[in-house]
């Protein structure tokens, strides 16, 4: 069984290491008074600066160079 067989189990384990992370962050945050809109802010804008040079440099092929 190599690692290609295993890759989804991994994958499945990551993504709910990261589900878990963010329940504990989001209730700690909750119960020391953090407003939900704000919450969702800083969320958004966290993910967003985590996925955009993922993006940039996944894609910088794609995009033509006349922009």
């Amino acid at each position: 069984m190599g690692m290609e067989s295993k890759k989804p189990y991994v994958i499945a384990i990551v993504v709910q290491l990261i589900y878990t992370g963010m329940f504990v962050v989001s209730k700690a945050a909750f119960n020391h008074g953090m407003n939900t809109y704000v919450f969702i802010f800083y969320r958004q804008a966290a993910a967003s600066l985590l996925l955009l040079p993922i993006a940039l440099v996944l894609e910088r092929y794609l995009c033509p160079n006349n922009l």
